[in-house]
């Protein structure tokens, strides 16, 4: 028993670890710290299962800090097994950690057990209406962000129609997207550009582009790029063709 319990304070306490390193991902002395932290995760079965959700969520947010490092992938495609495996594990999430999670697996798209864990907290997201109702603006974002990395997946196209459901009932949550998380939803969306809920939510976005010269100005030159490209997948839509036309405006009087 003593030493379960060590080996929970010791996973949970790598947990912080890695979320505090991770905060500097680009510092050389962090980097070498979390990757010597995620070794120890990947070849250590009896750590990994000592952490509750809560840390299995924040090591994965960390760890995705450094997709091409084959250490912290290994480690973080470890963790995704237990979130596939165990409901109990999943379950135990809350929204916010749901969405990071699904943030951090979609730096992994094309690993096998990064979608399928994926897939599974989409399910959740898709089931559980009170989970969806509990994220705020930025966390949708997010989440329609990592949920667009499986395009051709059905659990997590009807989780995105979900979430886009509320961006289309919900003009408060609608409008607190700043410009950023404007062009990422646009860039999601723009994944089911048949889906009708998903037309409807970019619609109701390229009219804040079309309408909010302030919200196209904080767009940098990635964002504006992003959302062009985005809104081009609705090229016979009045608001979208209205948007689009805002935003060349900008690249016209900013060349530089």
């Amino acid at each position: 028993r003593d030493d379960q319990a060590r080996q929970s304070l010791d996973a949970q306490n790598i947990g912080l670890a890695l979320n505090a390193f991770s905060k500097w991902f680009d510092n050389p002395d962090c980097q070498s710290m979390a990757h010597s932290l995620a070794a120890l995760l990947a070849s250590d079965s009896r750590l990994r299962h000592a952490m509750d959700a809560q840390s299995v969520a924040n090591t994965l947010n960390a760890l995705s800090k450094w997709p091409d490092t084959a250490v912290c992938a290994e480690a973080a495609n470890a963790l995704a097994g237990r979130l596939a495996d165990e409901p109990g594990l999943r379950n135990t999430l809350n929204a916010q950690e749901v969405a990071n999670a699904l943030n951090a697996l979609s730096k992994w798209p094309d690993t096998a057990v990064c979608a399928e864990a994926a897939n599974a907290l989409a399910g959740r997201l898709a089931d559980e209406p009170g989970l969806r109702n509990t994220l705020n603006a930025q966390e949708v974002a997010n989440a329609l962000n990592a949920l667009s990395k499986w395009p051709d997946t059905a659990v997590c196209a009807e989780a995105v129609g979900a979430l886009a459901g509320r961006l289309v009932d919900e003009p408060t949550l609608r409008n607190t997207l700043n410009a950023q998380e404007v062009a990422t939803a646009l860039n999601a969306l723009s994944k089911w550009p048949d889906t009708a809920v998903c037309a409807e939510v970019v619609g109701a976005l390229a009219g804040r582009l079309a309408d909010e010269p302030e919200l196209r100005k904080a767009l940098d030159p990635q964002g504006v790029a992003t959302a062009l490209t985005a809104l081009s997948k609705w090229p016979d839509t009045a608001v979208c063709a209205e948007a689009v036309g805002a935003l060349a405006g900008r690249l016209a009087d900013e060349p530089g």
